[in-house]
């Protein structure tokens, strides 16, 4: 039985701009180039990413280690009818294939990294992409995350007869550089509701300390992007960012 959270996934962001996620990844690794590309796609969710993705791409490989994301990315991905995409659970260190010509992490993944696994994971990757590939990613600013921490807030959103209304309620440890979003969701379609919670655990990187990582892991040319305002640079006070790094 898949969890609510996952369940109701798409509707919950029913609001977020896939489109113009995929667009940035084009303008920054360059449309021709993706066209012709062997992409590695890390947390790949519901897939909504992955499709659009896939229509680009000449040949994907998608990774979602969250079993339920993973069930229902299959789903999407099959019902699309995607013969290039490849999904796999397998996590990045346990992935056979390699050879990637850029790799791609949406909705902030980096974050779900526990700072004991940053360096391996970035070598992972990597080892698994081919000199000049690209990475791109777009995360939170660990720095001005802890400077201007999230606040809690209540999203309410309606279309058609389903109504949703989601209760977010953050908790923030500066010492271990953590943001844990604690979410009660209220979804109502037509006469029936469902009440449930979902808790995210976030590790926010100081940006200094991923670009070391980086560069230890074997990456240069690493550049910041403000998420909102892209294609303006990102600055000290860029809350949520674009990063573009290349392998050496």
């Amino acid at each position: 039985m898949v969890r609510p959270f996952a369940r109701h996934y798409d509707a919950i962001y029913s609001d977020k701009d896939y489109d113009s996620d995929i667009g940035v990844l084009s303008t920054l690794c360059g449309s021709k180039e993706l066209c012709t590309s062997r992409v590695l796609e890390i947390g790949a969710g519901t897939a909504s990413h992955t499709v659009r993705l896939a229509s680009r791409a000449k040949e994907l490989v998608s990774l979602e280690i969250d079993l339920d994301f993973a069930m229902l990315a299959r789903r999407k991905v099959e019902a699309t009818a995607h013969a290039n995409v490849q999904l796999s659970s397998r996590p990045l260190d346990q992935l056979v294939d390699g050879g990637f010509d850029g790799a791609a992490a949406f909705f902030h993944v980096l974050n779900y990294i526990a700072p004991v696994d940053h360096s391996s994971f970035l070598k992972a990757l990597s080892s698994r992409l081919v000199p000049g590939a690209w990475f791109v990613t777009d995360l939170w600013n660990g720095d001005a995350v802890l400077r201007d921490p999230p606040r809690g807030e209540i999203r309410d959103k309606t279309f058609g007869t389903t109504t949703i209304q989601q209760k977010i309620t953050p908790t923030v440890d500066a010492i271990a550089r953590t943001v844990t979003l604690g979410y009660e969701i209220d979804f109502r379609q037509g006469g029936n509701i469902e009440r449930f919670a979902e808790e995210l655990k976030l590790y926010v990187w100081p940006l200094s300390d991923l670009q070391a990582r980086l560069a230890e892991a074997g990456f240069t040319d690493i550049q910041f992007w403000d998420w909102r305002r892209f294609p303006a640079p990102a600055t000290p006070d860029s809350w949520r960012i674009w990063m573009r790094a290349i392998r050496r």
